[in-house]
C-alpha cells in the first residue's frame, strides 16, 4: 500500500502529532493529576545534587519548538536542570513537555514546592576555601 519511505514519513508525523497532543494534555487538570502520580513515584528521577536529598524531579523542555532539544529534568529544590540518567528519557523531544510544565505544576500543587537547600557547597583545596576573583 505505502512504500517504506512513505511509512517512515507517516510514523514520523504520527510521533510528532502525539507529542504535540501530549504537551497540551499534561497542562490540563487530568494531565496534571496523572503527572502528580508519576512525580510521587519518582518516575522522572531524583536530583543528582547531594544537598537536594533525592528530591523528585520534573521533565522540562528547553524549547517549545519540536526537534530543537531533548527533554531535561528540573529539580524544584535547587531550581536547576540536568540531563536525565535514563537513555530512554534522553531521546525524548523536550517540546513534548514544554517549557511551562514544571512551573505550572508547582503553582498548581504549591504544597509540593520544597524549601531551597539550607546548605551551600563550598569548594575547598586541602581544606582551604577556593577564592573567586
Amino acid at each position: 500500500m505505502f512504500t517504506e519511505e512513505q511509512n517512515e514519513l507517516v510514523e514520523s508525523a504520527a510521533e510528532m502529532l502525539y507529542g504535540l497532543i501530549h504537551v497540551r494534555y499534561i497542562l490540563t487538570s487530568r494531565g496534571m493529576a496523572a503527572m502528580l502520580e508519576k512525580f510521587k513515584n519518582y518516575d522522572f528521577g531524583r536530583c543528582p545534587r547531594v544537598y537536594c536529598s533525592g528530591q523528585p524531579c520534573l521533565p522540562v523542555g528547553q524549547s517549545d519548538i519540536p526537534r530543537s532539544s531533548t527533554v531535561k529534568i528540573y529539580c524544584p529544590k535547587c531550581e536547576d536542570i540536568y540531563y536525565p540518567r535514563s537513555k530512554y528519557q534522553g531521546n525524548i523531544d523536550g517540546a513534548y513537555f514544554g517549557t511551562t510544565f514544571p512551573h505550572l505544576f508547582l503553582m498548581t500543587y504549591g504544597h509540593l514546592k520544597p524549601q531551597k537547600p539550607s546548605q551551600q557547597y563550598v569548594p575547598r583545596v586541602f581544606g582551604f576555601k577556593v577564592h573567586k576573583p
